[in-house]
């Protein structure tokens, strides 16, 4: 997906799961934004289609959230500091280039003391730095969960500091900004920051690469315009070359130009100064300078822009082939809107704890999370536990992770007495289990009330019974006590 539509998809994605009551955003515009969206979209859709939903979906709420908090608007669209640091970069490279005094300040060149035998030796040490992330690359393991953490600095640096402007910040007497609003804004910006760290890399080595090559070719042509107007006359010296083993070294690193450019490599023997000898003027160093500009060319400047077209190119891709549905957390989320969206069923784990559920009951349980969900569902029954299976099944349950439902759930006769030991060891250790694979699989814990009202319905004290016996499962449910579905719904 595109940077853009991703951006919105991703910002809507937090904002609904930070504001679990619609405060910010109304379930009615959600559901109004989902169906306007989806009028498209078919069963056979493909992915190129579902991201199109995504994508349209989110921009019909981004249009609703920014049209009454205005501010919002900055914080959605994409920012554009990289492009103002790759522009200051390249810049200052061909200025720097430009300035640098390749055949020295004076008329006469020594041959050794060119700043470009610098410049050659600093690439083929920047060549062994790629080939060396190259291999750890091919060798590294991908990371999961890489979107979760913090920016790195050179993501902090291109696209800001995570903190929220001043608008959003804390204060819990600003009614415009909501606790929810901030959470969803704060999660969202973590989260797009370490997405896009590898892509942000990726551009800045290639803006790195493009400078060393303009900052050698603007060498280069400052050489040639310095060249142009002095005549500049070629020597050396040296404490530890003789003229043989220089020839020689000269010849391996000039041995491609020469057989470019057909230009020999000059004799150094008469153009050595020593002791004996401190009035050699040496000669015209015009042929140096070809072969200098030439070797700059080959070693530097034209490998330094495939190295950075590769990684233009590496880095449009890694930032396309970015499926938001396949990030950690996100699944739960994009398969309950493509079920909303086409009516279809959602499939949904269920497994029965030391009970066997009637057809009438299994029916019951099925209308009762659709209503608390907002979609058709389609259960997925797993083999019945029984007790002594407290401990090992968590990790039956979840074995196979690919294929885990985004909602699971957990029955129980509700007519039982719950106790820690059993019923609520099984809770804690399944959500545990669950979280640990996808934080937004969600664990109902279902009570089926069937036999419980059947026995108990003429009783004077049935409503009191009942509700003492929900208040019961609620003390050993911990985080989901708020959550725990009873079917069918009581009938007073």
């Amino acid at each position: 997906m595109r940077p853009a539509p991703l951006r919105r998809v991703l910002f809507v994605q937090a904002i609904e799961k930070a504001d679990a009551d619609g405060e910010i955003l109304p379930v009615p515009v959600r559901g109004d934004a989902t169906r306007e969206a989806a009028r498209p979209l078919t069963r056979d859709s493909g992915e190129t289609e579902q991201d199109r939903f995504f994508a349209d979906r989110a921009g019909r709420l981004v249009d609703y959230l920014t049209s009454h908090r205005p501010a919002l608007g900055s914080l959605v669209s994409p920012p554009h500091r990289l492009r103002y640091v790759v522009t200051t970069l390249l810049v200052a490279a061909v200025a720097i280039g430009w300035t640098t005094q390749a055949l020295g300040t004076e008329k006469l060149v020594n041959i050794l003391s060119f700043p470009l035998l610098g410049i050659l030796a600093w690439n083929l040490f920047i060549y062994l730095l790629e080939l060396g992330k190259g291999l750890s690359h091919l060798k590294r393991k991908p990371e999961t969960t890489a979107d979760e953490l913090s920016a790195g600095p050179l993501t902090r640096l291109v696209e800001g500091s995570e903190k929220l402007p001043a608008t959003f910040r804390d204060n819990p007497s600003d009614s415009d900004s909501p606790v929810a609003l901030r959470q969803g804004l704060t999660d969202f910006q973590r989260r797009w920051r370490r997405l896009h760290e590898p892509v942000v890399t990726r551009r800045l080595r290639a803006a790195l690469h493009s400078a060393a090559a303009l900052l050698a070719g603007a060498a280069v042509a400052g050489m040639y315009a310095k060249g142009a107007a002095t005549e500049y006359r070629a020597y050396w010296e040296s404490t530890f070359f003789h003229p043989a083993s220089l020839q020689s070294l000269l010849g391996t690193i000039f041995g491609p130009a020469s057989t470019l450019s057909g230009i020999p490599v000059p004799d150094v023997t008469p153009l050595q100064r020593t002791a004996a000898r401190p009035d050699v003027v040496g000669e015209n160093a015009a042929q140096w300078i070809h072969l200098y500009a030439l070797t700059i060319g080959i070693f530097v400047i034209v490998p330094r822009l495939c190295l950075g077209a590769w990684h233009t190119i590496a880095s449009r891709r890694q930032e396309i082939a970015i499926d938001p549905r396949e990030l950690p957390g996100t699944g739960l989320y994009f398969n309950r809107l493509l079920a909303e969206a086409l009516g279809t069923a959602l499939r949904t784990g269920a497994v029965a704890y030391s009970h066997a559920l009637s057809p009438t009951a299994e029916g019951s349980l099925q209308r009762t999370l659709e209503r608390r969900l907002s979609v058709p569902i389609k259960l997925d029954w797993q083999p019945a536990l029984v007790l002594g299976d407290e401990d090992d099944a968590p990790g039956r349950l979840t074995a196979d992770p690919e294929s885990l439902p985004a909602h699971f759930a957990l029955c129980f006769d509700f007519a039982t007495t719950p106790e820690q030991e059993t019923h609520g060891e099984l809770i804690r250790g399944l959500r545990q289990a669950l979280t640990e694979i996808d934080s937004e699989t969600q664990l109902h814990v279902c009570l089926d009330a069937e036999g419980f009202d059947e026995s108990r319905r003429n009783l004077a004290d049935f409503p009191k019974r009942r509700e003492e016996r929900l208040d019961a499962w609620r003390s050993i449910a911990g985080p989901l006590r708020d959550d725990v579905t009873v079917f069918p719904p009581f009938e007073s």
